[in-house]
């Protein structure tokens, strides 16, 4: 009944309906946001199915507040803690307030996924009902028109070698997709190096705010899709320093 406990944020769904809390996974450890903090039973809600357990992890002092301290080695509940590895009922919901910020710097594993069609936590958006690949072309044209490393390990798997992850290459693909690198139509000015970098990552910038139109526009001042392929392929290995195979092929 039990399965080992990973912490993965926008990974609570709705049957198998997908998330409903977007598309973006970032996945934590466990046991990291755990370590230094106590944690507290909070209630069960009994209106969810399957049924809710709610938990507060905390490191602050919270006498005031109708909680009990649950000791996970020993408490015959949800959620144990056996042999340093922690285990929840998959049977159930689990519901966990961590009184302290998130960083997503920490997180171990970044994922795309698909967005429930029907519910939303923030009560409609426009990915609703789609798989995450648009959700990824933004998060990895922003992390390229930012230079913004704050999560570049997670991205990396090194093990067996050392590779993009899945979530990178489908990002790029959507990218070249989305902003018409494809098409075999681009014919613009532009063909240094130089001046092909700066109109590509105005334009991912402009895709990944949600400027898809005037993203297309700026890309359309480009070569050629080969150049725009090739300056991309570059940035992302000088960025993240290993080569993408979908920007190869």
């Amino acid at each position: 009944m039990t399965r080992e406990l990973p912490w993965s944020g926008s990974h609570q769904t709705n049957g198998t309906g997908g998330s409903r809390y977007g598309s973006v996974q970032f996945t934590f450890d466990f046991k990291d946001l755990v370590k230094g903090r106590k944690v507290y039973w909070v209630e069960a809600q009994t209106g969810y199915k399957p049924p809710a357990c709610r938990f507060l992890i905390s490191d602050q002092e919270v006498k005031h507040l109708p909680v009990q301290l649950y000791d996970a080695a020993r408490e015959d509940g949800p959620l144990r803690y056996v042999d340093g590895v922690w285990y929840w009922n998959h049977n159930l919901t689990g519901e966990f307030l961590l009184e302290a910020s998130l960083l997503t710097s920490e997180c171990r594993k970044v994922d795309f996924i698909r967005h429930h069609a029907q519910f939303c936590a923030i009560g409609g958006c426009s990915d609703q009902g789609k798989e995450g690949d648009g959700a990824a072309g933004r998060v990895i044209a922003y992390i390229l028109s930012r230079k913004t490393d704050v999560i570049d390990a997670p991205l990396v798997v090194t093990a067996p070698k050392k590779v993009l992850s899945s979530a990178v290459e489908r990002g790029l693909s959507r990218i070249c997709m989305a902003l018409g690198a494809i098409s075999g139509k681009l014919n613009g000015p532009l063909n240094s190096n130089t001046s092909v970098d700066a109109a590509l990552r105005a334009a991912m910038l402009q895709y990944a705010e949600g400027e898809r139109n005037a993203a297309v526009e700026t890309v359309k001042l480009i070569g050629s899709d080969d150049i725009f392929r090739k300056r991309l392929g570059s940035m992302v290995e000088a960025h993240f320093g290993v080569k993408s195979e979908v920007m190869a092929s």
